[in-house]
């Protein structure tokens, strides 16, 4: 399967982030090896970036990061409003890591 026929096949894919519909010009094949192949996907909505494994099998091509549902009802609800991470979050936190001496279950307090 070459690199544009994958992409096609690929389109319609959800963004990981907000859900949208990620655009064929938004599938990047970064390398394909036969039965994977490692995209990137854009999403134009929210911005965000998702580097995913595609596994071909029998019933066509299939995204490791396709959506499903990884929380319960109550946490999904909860958490349904909240903005995606933006980049200013990801570098507070990096700054942050950098002075961090303690373990993650300090970090994360009694519940980890």
């Amino acid at each position: 399967m070459d690199h544009r026929d994958l992409r096609e096949r690929l389109v319609g894919a959800a963004c990981t982030s907000c859900g949208a519909t990620i655009p064929g010009d938004g599938l990047a094949v970064l390398a394909d090896r036969g039965d994977v192949a490692f995209v990137e996907l854009t999403c134009r909505d929210c911005g965000s970036r998702t580097l995913s494994l595609v596994v071909r099998g029998a019933a066509g091509p299939r995204l490791d990061t396709a959506r499903r549902p990884e929380l319960d009802p109550a946490t999904a609800l909860r958490l349904g409003g909240s903005p995606a991470l933006a980049e200013a979050d990801v570098e507070d936190m990096r700054r942050f890591l950098i002075g961090w001496r303690g373990d993650l279950r300090t970090l994360l307090g009694d519940g980890a």
